[in-house]
């Protein structure tokens, strides 16, 4: 039995625990942050450079509570921008050729549910 979690000890060590880790608000807010024309409705679609982030935070969104913090981090990070459409949220993953649902964030969006 020690001989096992000492195994898997050695294999967390060698593969990094990052995988483990919640992604960071500071990556949501990097991916996310050329998505604000669009979002604004000041572009009829999303940049090659939003798509690319919307992707790379799609690859980051695998756990339930990745999912919540993208949420939570999203609902702040666009609460400071000012004026934009909620509803064009939706609108960014299937513009980028993702087939994903996010919810219209906005200050009365509950991260629990939404995800």
């Amino acid at each position: 039995m020690a001989k096992t979690a000492m195994v898997v000890i050695v294999i967390l060590l060698i593969t990094g625990c990052e995988a483990l880790a919640p992604i960071k608000c500071s990556t949501v807010i990097e991916d996310v942050a050329p998505c604000l024309s669009f979002l604004k409705s000041n572009t009829e679609h999303p940049s090659e450079k939003c798509c690319s982030g919307i992707k790379r935070l799609n690859g980051d969104a695998g756990s339930e509570e990745n999912r919540k913090v993208i949420c939570r981090c999203l609902k702040r990070g666009l609460a400071a921008i000012g004026d934009y459409d909620p509803k064009r949220i939706p609108l960014v993953p299937k513009e980028c050729g993702l087939s994903i649902t996010l919810p219209p964030i906005d200050k009365t969006t509950d991260c629990k549910k939404a995800m």
